[in-house]
């Protein structure tokens, strides 16, 4: 029987989720774990500092929408499974600059997909039959509920920003791959993420920072709007 190491290529993993992901994967299993992040204004390497030195673990800064860094990850390192989190996810910053969102979630999915298309082609069969790629998406793309309802994985997608509609855009490509070339690929579309390490642009932590430091909270329109949160350790697990 083969002694040889699963390695687990995570994109992303210095961001908020991908962070907690890696947390888990070197802690909780003996699986080879290779993170490829672009390091921008949203990574925390703090976030790693547990794992950094740990023998388990490589960080290889690139983006995920280079062609030629991507490809060269998968030949050096030879991944059994893709977890894919690296986006730009912030909905009022897609507004300001779609053109961020369009290149990383869109064109770097694609990226991904072909690399990794190529690569698990080329696999022996049992590995190949082993592979999986999971697309780590948003529910976001199922646009907004009126006041009842729940989305499901059947929902009508609907994307109503730049942000949704490039992780729904995305979500579309990694289907189209599953069809017509046979990539096993999965896809999660999760609620709002929350716990240790988010960055403080998004809700909670942003108004946990303002209400210490006694400034005003800001309120999106009505204020009546619900969401579902979900704590990133158990988005992770």
């Amino acid at each position: 029987m083969s002694s040889r190491r699963s390695t687990v290529l995570v994109t992303g993993g210095a961001g908020f989720i991908g962070s907690a992901l890696i947390r888990q994967l070197v802690a909780q299993t003996d699986v080879r774990v290779v993170n490829l992040d672009k390091l921008t204004y949203a990574a925390c390497l703090a976030s790693l500092s547990e794992v950094e030195d740990n023998p388990a673990y490589t960080l290889v800064k690139g983006d995920v929408a280079d062609a030629g860094i991507v490809e060269q990850v998968f030949s050096t390192f030879e991944p059994d499974c893709v977890i894919h989190l690296a986006a730009e996810s912030h909905v009022d910053r897609s507004i300001e600059g779609p053109g961020a969102f369009v290149h990383t979630n869109i064109h770097g999915t694609f990226t991904l997909l072909q690399a990794a298309l190529k690569h698990w082609r080329d696999l022996p069969d049992e590995r190949k039959e082993a592979f999986r790629f999971l697309h780590v998406s948003t529910d976001e793309v199922y646009g907004s509920l009126g006041p009842t309802g729940r989305f499901t994985e059947d929902s009508p997608v609907r994307p109503s920003s730049p942000y949704s509609a490039s992780k729904a855009s995305a979500d579309h490509l990694v289907r189209a791959w599953n069809t017509t070339y046979g990539l096993p690929t999965l896809i999660t579309n999760c609620s709002n993420n929350y716990g240790p390490f988010q960055f403080p642009e998004k809700l909670i932590p942003l108004m946990t920072l303002r209400a210490i430091e006694g400034a005003s909270l800001p309120v999106y329109g009505s204020a009546l709007q619900v969401r579902d949160w979900l704590h990133v350790e158990d988005h992770a697990e």
